[in-house]
């Protein structure tokens, strides 16, 4: 979830036209999630220009501040003009400063737990280790939108007239009523998601990257953007679920961290050649206990592990 520090930035980045492609994409999905929550339709417009004089008053004051800039408060006013900054500083007042109609719950799991959660259109959503997800206390308007991070899977209620949004940092996941997984831990390099039933569209800002149909896995590269779609059965994503630690040629790094987040531990691989990196890991362990996953992982690598409890960040 947008923090007000990060939202602050973001705004003043738009303002002086130095934000980036990313970034400005991060600031609509933002809107994207809480506009329709915060306001009816009927009272979205009235708020856009209530708010408009607090946005020619902003970017005026920051035209005195850079006076030596003498185009920069045209393109600001320019800038200011345009809906989304509208409902942004509309959505920055009436969230921390007027105390906003909706309240946004988060839940979060720590390392080592897992976690299921009913929300408020009923749907149902598991939670794995080191997730979060952030959603409103009751979905209001046209869409069901909530943010994540980490992994989790999804339930969706169906209901054609109010699609269901998963907001992550680089991707939206739109649904009418289905059941998928996404894995969007922000230490990994990728995002995947898996649709289990029904179909989803996956897009980044405007543009749609691609729509899933069951048994089918969108990977998304976060450092260059690139994406692929893979046919595999969605059950070996969603083994976690039934207390099942999977490893499908994942890295032997993979295979560490997804280890430390099911039991809450650190651990220290001492390596016994330089190839071992190079190695992938397959191996399946129903209801695993950490010492014999240890002892898989140290057989099947070559290498040799101690670990520490308790290490969560």
């Amino acid at each position: 979830m947008m923090d007000r520090k990060r939202f602050q930035k973001l705004v003043d980045k738009h303002l002086d036209q130095t934000i980036t492609i990313d970034e400005n994409d991060e600031l609509e999905r933002y809107y994207d999630l809480y506009v329709k929550q915060l306001f009816s339709e009927g009272t979205e417009y009235k708020t856009k220009s209530q708010m408009y004089s607090r946005i020619l008053a902003k970017t005026s004051k920051a035209g005195q501040r850079k006076a030596q800039k003498k185009q920069y408060r045209i393109r600001a006013l320019k800038i200011a003009a345009s809906i989304s900054i509208f409902v942004a500083l509309a959505i920055s007042t009436f969230l921390y400063e007027s105390k906003a109609q909706v309240e946004l719950i988060t839940v979060s799991t720590k390392f080592g737990q897992k976690q299921e959660l009913t929300l408020p259109d009923s749907s149902l959503v598991t939670l794995n280790a080191g997730s979060s997800i952030t959603y409103p206390e009751r979905f209001t308007g046209e869409q069901r939108a909530v943010q994540m991070s980490g992994e989790i899977f999804f339930d969706i209620k169906h209901d054609p007239d109010h699609p269901f949004i998963v907001n992550t940092e680089s991707l939206m996941t739109k649904v009418l009523g289905t059941t998928f997984n996404i894995k969007a831990y922000g230490e990994n390099q990728d995002i995947k998601i898996s649709l289990a039933t029904g179909s989803i569209k996956i897009s980044n800002g405007d543009y749609t990257m691609a729509t899933l149909y069951p048994d089918e896995q969108f990977v998304y590269t976060r450092v260059d953007g690139t994406y692929q779609i893979e046919t595999q059965q969605t059950d070996n994503d969603t083994s976690w679920l039934k207390n099942i630690l999977a490893f499908d040629d994942h890295s032997l790094v993979e295979a560490v961290e997804i280890i430390e987040r099911w039991f809450n531990v650190k651990l220290h691989v001492k390596l016994d050649n330089a190839n071992i990196p190079l190695q992938t890991i397959t191996g399946k362990f129903i209801d695993p206990t950490l010492e014999e996953t240890i002892q898989s992982l140290e057989l099947l690598s070559g290498s040799n592990i101690t670990y520490e409890n308790n290490v969560e960040p």
